[in-house]
């Protein structure tokens, strides 16, 4: 499964992550490699809550199989807009 990701670094220096094709999973790490390392984890883990409930995962993801491997892209320009509305 890919799933796209927008980073951004907050004033303090760490990095926020939100996943764009992965409604409600957001996460963030110290350095940009901590944030993309957790991200990952948020992802499963959303899946995994999915799953177990049935319901808040996009169909791609809820038949996709429990073994695929996680892939994740920065997109280069995703707007807040576009990733809030699912757009991309």
């Amino acid at each position: 499964m890919t799933f796209t990701i927008r980073m951004d670094q907050c004033p303090d220096g760490s990095w926020g992550v939100l996943v764009a094709n992965l409604p409600g999973c957001y996460s963030w790490g110290e350095t940009r490699e901590a944030a993309a390392r957790y991200v990952v984890e948020a992802i499963e883990g959303v899946i995994e809550v999915g799953r177990e409930f049935g319901r808040g995962l996009p169909d791609w993801v809820m038949n996709a199989s429990p073994d695929e491997p996680i892939e994740i892209i920065v997109g280069p320009d995703l707007t807040l807009e576009e990733v809030l509305n699912d757009s991309i």
